[in-house]
């Protein structure tokens, strides 16, 4: 009786290689959970930067310098980047363990958040300071 050769799948596998578990270029546990949290707080900087810009623009835009609506919208955009910047700059200083391949994930991590949040306190902060605009145009 002919054995046939056996097949390269039936080989018993070596009990202490730890590359099954733990592929080259991957994060082992440990790493993982400090990309995770780091990337968290970057999400929650984000989310607080886009409430603080926000609130900024109406307030800075509601000042006697800024009378037509065009600068007011000039100022608050500009104040979003800028606070976007400070954030990346933030960002870059947590030294959160990302892949090379990864260092978007820097820029685009919680950028849709920060700017929700803008838009959101921009609106809330503008009418709060000046109520009586909404009222006038009811009556």
């Amino acid at each position: 009786m002919a054995r046939h050769p056996k097949k390269k799948g039936d080989e018993n596998p070596d009990v202490n290689d730890n590359t099954k578990d733990n592929p080259a270029g991957s994060p082992s546990p440990t790493e993982e959970s400090r990309i995770k949290g780091g990337l968290d707080k970057l999400f929650w900087l984000r989310v607080g930067l886009g409430v603080l810009a926000g609130s900024l623009a109406a307030i800075i835009g509601s000042g006697p310098g800024f009378s037509d609506e065009s600068s007011r919208v000039g100022l608050g955009f500009g104040i979003m980047i800028i606070l976007f910047i400070v954030s990346y700059v933030i960002a870059k200083s947590l030294r959160i363990p990302i892949a090379i391949s990864d260092k978007k994930k820097l820029i685009t991590t919680g950028y849709g958040s920060y700017f929700l949040m803008f838009i959101f306190c921009w609106i809330l902060v503008n009418t709060l300071i000046h109520p009586e605009v909404g009222i006038a145009a009811v009556r």
